[in-house]
């Protein structure tokens, strides 16, 4: 803002949106009790407390770089945003434009640690979160929600062997079932399938097995309709309605942080496009 004198072009060279820019500010103001920016007609300009504030993060970064410097660590990924996700997620992710994304943000490193207990941003020192599950943390707020409509897929050469089942009933009665290890995952329709069915023949904590084994002739399984175009066949002959909810949710307290909301922005378009 000193080097701008303006919000929309402080926003800009930042890769953030106005309203993010003037939250940021107001959190810093609150934290320190100060004001730090005034703004009018012509634009903006620091306060005297503003501008010794800024110079006082100058030398404090100018001094974290040289301590980096010091022990051969690289500062140009100074701040790498940590993301959570939970087990499987990333196989149904689409890093759609990541080259773009990281040409945009030459300064902006992403840390993806992939968990299969409970993902809890806090207590593993996490900026972002996508989940299969909504998230409980009291400072964790949900940024987006897709729900990612599934089927029912077997492999051509399983179906070609065991024939096409007709219904719910003839899948229980005749057919293998492939799942996920935590029911969690699968609608109330789904897991009274597994409840039921007793010829549940490969069950998997890993997303990537679970479709290997499908692919393999293992059985059949719920998938997101994307595997439609992927070789599988949707068995859609009788009526099936289900979905899996994908949450993208980020601590309160970073969540405007330009860096975390560059990454955020970029999480939502691909659910977006799922």
């Amino acid at each position: 803002l000193g080097e701008c004198r303006s919000k929309r072009k402080a926003a800009e060279a930042i890769g953030a949106s106005v309203d993010t820019l003037n939250k940021y500010i107001g959190n810093l103001e609150a934290e320190f009790g100060l004001q730090l920016v005034i703004s009018s007609e012509h634009g903006c300009t620091l306060t005297p407390k503003g501008i010794k504030f800024t110079e006082n993060a100058s030398r404090m970064e100018e001094l974290l770089q040289q301590m980096y410097a010091e022990n051969g660590r690289n500062t140009q990924n100074f701040f790498p945003v940590k993301v959570g996700m939970d087990v499987g997620i990333s196989s149904n992710l689409m890093f759609y434009d990541i080259d773009a994304f990281f040409s945009r943000f030459p300064d902006i490193q992403i840390q993806s640690i992939i968990f299969q207990d409970s993902l809890q941003l806090q207590y593993n020192n996490l900026d972002i979160g996508i989940s299969y599950c909504e998230p409980k943390e009291k400072d964790v707020t949900v940024l987006a929600v897709k729900n990612i409509e599934c089927k029912l897929f077997a492999s051509p050469a399983y179906l070609k062997k065991y024939g096409y089942p007709q219904n719910i009933k003839d899948i229980i009665k005749n057919h293998r079932i492939v799942c996920k290890s935590d029911p969690v995952y699968y609608d109330k329709q789904y897991r009274e399938i597994l409840k039921n069915s007793e010829n549940v023949r490969y069950i998997s904590n890993s997303s990537g097995s679970v479709i290997d084994a499908v692919r393999n002739n293992a059985g059949i399984c719920i998938m997101p309709l994307r595997f439609a175009e992927e070789g599988l066949i949707c068995l859609d002959n009788f009526d099936w309605n289900s979905h899996i909810s994908i949450y993208l949710f980020s601590r309160k307290r970073v969540k405007d942080l330009p860096r975390v909301r560059a990454v955020i922005n970029y999480f939502k378009e691909i659910l977006q496009r799922m």
